[in-house]
């Protein structure tokens, strides 16, 4: 079968778990048999063509007044006139038409559209081409992908969000089968009437065995740890708070991985983790962080779509405490060593539990390769 994946970033750029699972899976279908391309963008004013693990990569320029993801803030009114273009992008469709039209796939899979905009779904039907569509956060109801503004959730009823997600909600009347990486994503997406010609499900996302060896050298405290954006919507500012609480507590130490934001918000939690004496490891693989910490603390404040940080550090082994929030309290319901955030108890941690993991088959890229290709 002849299948293009179309995602906003692809390694070996990465920003979240959305380009670990698309990475994943797209391998996973070359080794199966098929014929695999994808689509994603690039920081460059030309296309670029290259192959990585059997997979064809065509990196596209981006046709929009600015590369989203350099560091650096941009003005309100550029935002604005940015994400006015990315609700429908005539020339990013034009460029992906092309292309389409070449390479006569059987399936376009999409993923991550930011960039790209909803306009690629009407550059498929153009060529008559099937559409399966994963929804991996909250994009089309809103431009930050979140759903998480001045520290509460948004309400998807609310005026703005409509007003936000009307264009999107029509395009996606051309897609033909409308997946979500949770069952509560996807019940949400459905319920408000995106995707409604479409058949829909839900495949969780590929959670890899992480290969580490502890690190227990020099360490006879109990190794808190948090990973992920160091930002208030995963909930970093009430995981300061925690480590102030515990500041002055013998046997417990705190630990961070991730980036600061680079605004007022980043500013702010980077002198707060400061002042709650907690030990910043900035971005580092997730292999180094499990061999160094005990615990994870994981306090999402967001509705998580499914929260790779937290399946992954339960499928290593890891006490976990979290918000049993959407997509995280469906991955709680595999694990034993799951808990929610108010039972954090240090007595209990002193005791240094230990818990062995038995592969979850919903999470294994070969079982989520397998109900892909039969929704293909």
């Amino acid at each position: 079968m002849k299948i293009v994946m179309i995602n906003t970033l692809y390694a070996p750029y990465k920003v979240g778990g959305a380009e670990v699972s698309v990475q994943l899976l797209a391998e996973e279908l070359i080794s199966n048999g098929h014929d695999v391309t994808v689509f994603c963008l690039h920081n460059h004013s030309e296309m670029l063509e290259e192959t990585l693990n059997g997979v064809r990569i065509f990196y596209f320029p981006l046709k929009n007044i600015y590369w989203p993801f350099a560091n650096g803030r941009k003005g309100r009114l550029k935002k604005l006139v940015w994400h006015l273009i990315d609700m429908y992008n005539p020339w990013m469709m034009s460029l992906v038409g092309k292309e389409l039209a070449r390479i006569k796939p059987d399936v376009v899979h999409t993923n991550n559209l930011s960039g790209f905009s909803v306009s690629v779904w009407k550059a498929a039907k153009k060529e008559n081409i099937k559409i399966v569509h994963t929804t991996r956060d909250y994009y089309l109801f809103h431009p930050n992908s979140t759903l998480f503004k001045s520290g509460n959730n948004i309400d998807v009823n609310s005026i703005g969000v409509k007003l936000l997600s009307a264009v999107k909600k029509n395009c996606s009347r051309n897609v033909d089968c409308f997946v979500g990486i949770s069952e509560y994503i996807s019940k949400l997406h459905k319920s408000n009437k995106f995707g409604i010609s479409a058949a829909h499900a839900y495949i969780y996302n590929p959670i890899s065995h992480i290969d580490f060896k502890k690190d227990d050298s020099g360490h006879e405290n109990v190794r808190v740890g948090f990973i992920g954006r160091l930002t208030r919507d995963k909930g970093f500012d009430d995981y300061c708070l925690l480590a102030e609480k515990y500041r002055n507590t013998k046997g417990i130490d705190f630990y961070a991985a991730g980036r600061f934001g680079n605004d007022m918000e980043g500013n702010e939690l980077e002198m707060l983790a400061s002042a709650s004496n907690i030990k910043t490891m900035g971005f580092i693989k997730v292999e180094d962080f499990m061999a160094s910490v005990d615990v994870v603390v994981l306090p999402n404040k967001w509705n998580e779509p499914f929260g790779r940080a937290v399946a992954e550090s339960a499928n290593a082994g890891k006490i976990v405490y979290t918000n049993f929030t959407a997509g995280v309290a469906e991955i709680a319901k595999f694990y034993q060593n799951i808990y929610p955030i108010q039972d954090f108890n240090i007595d209990y941690l002193m005791t240094h539990p230990t818990f062995d993991i038995n592969p979850v088959r919903d999470f294994d890229i070969k079982h989520i390769a397998e109900k892909y290709t039969e929704l293909y």
